[in-house]
């Protein structure tokens, strides 16, 4: 049980780290927020291709992954084609709901995988878990300022996503040799799910507001941020 409190503290640290960081930004640099969130796009693509897709093929099987991705991206499209349409808007209150249901299901699935591992109580993977969960907090600040919707909501979103981390865990924990197959394909949906928000609606709709060439170099940059997060941090608390 105190694992769940544990990591229910830690990922609220790295969400709340992420959102501080994005409000100094705001107060600093208020009219490059909308860089920012390119960028924030750019970092979740990195975390896409180098971390969850490598962990997701290293560790399950690859046909239930795609069948999960599938799966995942289908009911985000088919979801995100009968919400209203804001094609004048960067962000919308519908993509942070969609941001929110994408990271949502990747902190059960992420929850369940770390409390199943024996390095729940290790100070350097705990250390990690909080550097991992900072991108996250940063996208969820940017798409909520961005959007005008009331920053007070950020408190009770990493809150609750903090808390499903957390029982996740317990559950990893209590299940960890059990229900693979379900795991495999939950999986797959959280990444679809994410990839989904990442490419339509974050870099997807910016194309609209960015020349090519200044699009693609803010997403460098936030790749290469991961990249080096990956070269640097990684290895260093693993």
């Amino acid at each position: 049980m105190w694992i769940s409190f544990l990591l229910t503290g830690v990922s609220l640290m790295g969400l709340s780290a992420g959102g501080l960081l994005t409000r100094f930004i705001n107060h600093v640099l208020p009219k490059k927020l909308p860089y920012a969130y390119v960028i924030c796009g750019g970092i979740l693509a990195g975390i896409i291709i180098f971390d969850l897709i490598p962990h997701s093929i290293k560790n399950f099987d690859f046909k239930g992954i795609f069948l999960g991705v599938f799966l995942g991206y289908t009911i985000m499209l088919f979801i995100s084609h009968f919400l209203p349409h804001e094609d004048d808007k960067n962000v919308s209150e519908k993509t942070v709901a969609f941001l929110i249901i994408a990271i949502f299901f990747h902190h059960i699935i992420m929850g369940f995988s770390y409390g199943a591992t024996e390095l729940s109580h290790n100070p350097s993977f705990l250390t990690a878990i909080i550097f991992h969960q900072i991108p996250e907090g940063i996208a969820i600040m940017i798409t909520l300022l961005i959007a005008r919707v009331k920053t007070l909501s950020f408190i009770y979103i990493i809150t609750i996503l903090s808390i499903v981390f957390g029982i996740s865990a317990l559950l990893g924990q209590t299940f960890k040799d059990s229900g693979r197959g379900v795991d495999t394909l939950l999986t797959g949906g959280a990444l679809g799910t994410l990839i989904f928000v990442t490419f339509n609606e974050i870099i997807g709709k910016s194309k609209n507001h960015f020349g090519w060439i200044s699009l693609l170099l803010m997403i460098a940059f936030g790749v290469t941020v991961i990249i080096i997060y990956h070269s640097f941090l990684v290895s260093n608390f693993t």
